[in-house]
C-alpha cells in the first residue's frame, strides 16, 4: 500500500484546494474500484497559470510547470473524491496529457514527463502509469495543457 501522505510531507509537496469545475460536469466518477478523474487545466487558487500555446507563448519549461500544477490539481479532486483519503489509491492506471500547441511542436512528451515524474514521485513505489501526449491546437480557456486520468483505488 503506498503512504502518499508520507510521500507528499516528505518532498515537501502541498495538494491544493479543489476548485469547482468550468463547466458542466463532474469533477470525477467513481466506478466500483476506478476513479476517473475529468480534464485538470494548470488553476492556482482560481486563476489559470501558463495560457496559451507552448513552444510559442509557453516556454517548454513553463509547459512542464503546468503539466505539473495539472497533476497537483488531479490529486485535489482525487482526494475530494476519496474523502481525504488518498491512501486509498492503489495506482494511476492511464494519463492523458493534451498540450496546446501549433502542428510543428514535437516536444509532446517533454510536457507529459514533468506530470509523469511528479506523479511517480506522489505514488512512490507505485508510480508506473500508462499514458497518451496529445497535441491539440486549442485547450478550454487558453490554458496550455489539460490532464485527464484513471486511478484505480483499493475499496475499503
Amino acid at each position: 500500500m503506498i503512504n502518499i501522505k508520507k510521500n507528499l510531507i516528505d518532498k515537501k509537496i502541498t495538494i491544493p484546494k479543489s476548485s469547482q469545475p468550468l463547466a458542466n460536469y463532474n469533477p470525477y466518477t467513481l466506478s466500483n474500484n476506478l476513479v476517473f478523474v475529468s480534464g485538470q487545466i494548470p488553476i492556482i487558487k482560481g486563476e489559470i497559470i501558463y495560457k496559451g500555446k507552448i513552444g510559442h507563448e509557453i516556454s517548454i519549461i513553463d509547459g512542464i510547470k503546468a503539466s505539473k500544477i495539472c497533476i497537483l490539481n488531479t490529486f485535489s479532486v482525487l482526494s475530494l473524491a476519496l474523502d481525504g483519503n488518498l491512501n486509498q489509491i492503489k495506482k494511476c492506471l492511464k494519463l492523458t496529457v493534451f498540450i496546446n500547441s501549433n502542428d510543428n511542436f514535437y516536444d509532446q512528451p517533454k510536457i507529459a514527463d514533468g506530470a509523469s515524474d511528479l506523479l511517480k514521485t506522489i505514488l512512490y513505489p507505485y508510480g508506473e502509469h500508462s499514458r497518451s501526449a496529445v497535441s491539440t491546437n486549442s485547450l478550454p480557456k487558453n490554458a496550455s495543457v489539460e490532464i485527464d486520468s484513471i486511478f484505480e483505488i483499493n475499496i475499503e
